[in-house]
């Protein structure tokens, strides 16, 4: 089977930083004035965290219980810092779909693992 080279590990520390970024940035903005569906943001988190998890993962493969934990620590965090705002709130829900997110991408990344080069180094 062939592999596909992933990027140098710099840029992937750099893609990882740059994810975490965007989740701060969309988490803390206020809400754009467009009507939403009902519980969409609850899909935003889970592809977001999704996201942000398994790139972690690919980047740091022996350590799947950190990415997990630091991913999930961060999006209490978010919620606790959005309660501080007057244009968002607290929502527990929103941290469930974040720590879900987690799983999955860590479920994606272990299923792409065997497709990829992925450096042993973490």
């Amino acid at each position: 089977m062939n592999k596909i080279l992933l990027i140098p590990r710099r840029l992937g520390l750099l893609g990882g930083i740059m994810l975490i970024a965007a989740i701060l940035v969309g988490s803390l903005m206020p809400n754009p004035p467009i009507p939403e569906a009902p519980n969409s943001d609850k899909i935003a988190h889970l592809l977001g965290y999704a996201l942000l998890s398994a790139w972690w993962s690919l980047n740091l493969p022996k350590r799947p219980w950190l990415v997990f934990l630091t991913g999930s620590a961060l999006g209490v965090i978010i919620e606790c810092l959005q309660a501080l705002t007057p244009y968002r709130s607290f929502d527990p829900l929103d941290m469930l779909a974040n720590s879900a997110g987690c799983l999955i991408g860590l479920l994606l990344a272990w299923l792409l693992r065997p497709c990829l080069k992925v450096s042993d180094h973490a």
